[in-house]
């Protein structure tokens, strides 16, 4: 087992019959943090399942408090700059308290040194962007999980990486984190339904589909991709969207994905964290990034 001693003695204490004990116990264990989840798991797992229900509370307190501190940190004022990656990688920690985030982020940059490699020292900007979308989405296989589109694994970044499958919008984080990476100046689009990247380096502007393998699309199809669900493209539904946008949207998504899979617990815990971030979040039935209406209609 991976317990500490401390936790191993606070473990013990849960279910004390003095309420004093228990709330001192519970008290010390949510000062931990994220550090006490795995060796709470461990000793829930060794120890038959006893106190599963109660170390079930207290994890998931843990996952909202750190997350809520995170944000609070990150977020700031409202007119300050939210650091893209750093939002994708605490809604991550939020579902995998236990995961390393700098693994992840080690594995981002030695993409990058991929792709870097591949595209050759005199590349421009467009040849390096060129060579990332084929060793994404050709190379590696990441792709849109069609088959199993509402399941939370697909707003998780770490998810996404490990699996190579995801919805609009983490995919397109993929682009526009590696994009950072390799001074590719790339923009997140917040169209409804789906989510797009815009490369743009002043002389050349297109937009591209992460969901779809990285195709280049234009903004006719964009047009027909919303006339398809009723909806008629105005000019700000192509205009960039901020980090702060993009990470508020992915959190909508994983509470809507939660929804769908029929657990209002979770979902309830996610909301109760996008109220945070936006004071108007109002909660309903749809998802910013839904599947296309037509798969076999070529975008």
């Amino acid at each position: 087992m991976s317990a500490t001693r401390e936790l191993y003695a606070l473990y013990s204490l849960l279910d004390d019959p003095q309420a004093s004990v228990q709330t001192a116990v519970r008290e010390r264990i949510l000062s931990l943090g994220e550090e006490a989840v795995a060796g709470l798991r461990d000793l829930t797992e060794f120890h038959g399942n006893l106190h599963q229900d109660i170390v079930g509370d207290l994890v998931n307190d843990i996952r909202r408090s750190t997350a809520l501190r995170r944000l609070d940190r990150e977020f700031g004022g409202p007119e300050e700059p939210v650091d893209l990656e750093e939002g994708a990688f605490i809604l991550a920690k939020y579902g995998f308290p236990e995961i390393n985030t700098a693994t992840y982020q080690r594995r981002l940059d030695d993409m990058a040194a991929d792709i870097r490699v591949l595209a050759g020292s005199r590349a421009t900007p467009l040849d390096t962007f060129m060579k990332m979308r084929s060793y994404l989405f050709s190379d590696l296989g990441f792709i849109g999980n069609r088959e199993d589109y509402y399941n939370p694994h697909n707003s998780y970044i770490n998810k996404v990486i490990d699996y190579r499958k995801g919805i609009p919008i983490t995919l397109s984080i993929l682009l526009l984190t590696l994009g950072r990476r390799l001074g590719v100046s790339l923009n997140g689009i917040g169209m409804p339904m789906h989510f797009l990247v815009q490369y743009d380096d002043g002389s050349r502007m297109f937009f591209v589909d992460a969901f779809n393998s990285g195709i280049i699309i234009t903004r006719d199809q964009c047009r027909l991709m919303l006339s398809s669900s009723g909806i008629r493209l105005t000019p700000e539904m192509l205009a960039p969207v901020s980090s702060r946008d993009i990470i508020e949207r992915m959190w909508r998504n994983l509470y809507l994905a939660y929804q769908q899979q029929g657990d209002e617990a979770e979902a309830a815990r996610v909301a109760e964290i996008l109220s945070f971030i936006n004071p108007d979040f109002k909660v309903n039935n749809t998802l910013d990034d839904d599947p296309d209406e037509d798969e076999d209609e070529d975008f």
